[in-house]
């Protein structure tokens, strides 16, 4: 699903993409292993230049316990935990209110800054207002992974000013429609590829420039749908419990 709105304050609110890659349920005990009722939101820079869906997929690969809800890059929001999940992204704890209570958002691109940080901090802001909304929540809701731990993150966002953000939001906040169709996203029900007769390359984007694995033949996989012409698809990593997420050339195999 996708919204686009002309805020009055002169913030243009651009189509927004909001794609679920969840964790699978079998890594729920290592990256979010508690039911969570959210209480406010804790907005991070990420600290590298990866896009949102290789923040995610790369969170969901891993069997360290470090886990955030969503990414925000330049062109979509990522959903990578669902919000009645808890996350490790506060450094506060097993027990924190940061790591228990807070709705993690992580802003892509914060290593370089320039265009494409930017654009990723105005996505966040415009999509932290959307979920403020959502939840009946007002402007003190909205946190910082700071205040949990002391490290200085958001770091890009407070170089900048956190005001500035936080008054962004604001702006977004003033016109901004609930929209009851955004919690569901513009996801697809989880398809099935499965692979054809001979291996086949999975890559990292879309243009398919980088080799992150490949797939057996007739091997079976989850598929999040179709994007620029290229299947999306999460498959263990050598029968392990990790996964990787990538992209397919052949999208025949989407069932």
């Amino acid at each position: 699903m996708t919204s686009q709105v002309q805020n009055k304050t002169g913030l243009e609110m651009m189509q927004m993409k909001i794609t679920k890659l969840l964790v699978p349920k079998e890594k729920y005990n290592i990256k979010c292993p508690y039911e969570m009722t959210p209480e406010f939101i804790v907005i991070h820079n990420t600290e590298n230049d990866a896009s949102a869906i290789a923040e995610i997929s790369y969170m969901i690969g891993n069997n360290n316990k470090v886990s955030f809800h969503c990414a925000v890059d330049d062109e979509r929001v990522v959903q990578g935990v669902e919000f009645n999940r808890n996350t490790w992204n506060a450094g506060d704890g097993s027990n924190g209110s940061g790591n228990r209570k807070g709705i993690a958002i992580e802003i892509c691109y914060s290593k370089s800054g320039g265009e494409k940080f930017q654009e990723a901090e105005r996505l966040a802001a415009e999509y932290t207002a959307i979920l403020l909304k959502k939840y009946g929540w007002g402007i003190d809701k909205v946190k910082k992974h700071q205040d949990f731990s002391g490290k200085y993150c958001p770091r890009r966002t407070l170089d900048n000013g956190w005001d500035k953000f936080i008054n962004m939001v604001k702006n977004y906040m003033k016109d901004k429609p609930i929209d009851n169709n955004i919690e569901s996203g513009s996801d697809e029900p989880v398809r099935t590829y499965q692979n054809g007769s001979t291996s086949e390359n999975v890559y990292a984007d879309t243009d398919c420039t980088k080799k992150i694995g490949s797939l057996n033949p007739r091997e079976k996989c989850d598929c999040f749908g179709i994007f620029n012409d290229r299947a999306m698809v999460r498959y263990q990593v050598d029968g392990t419990n990790n996964y990787k997420i990538g992209f397919c050339k052949w999208t025949d195999g989407v069932k």
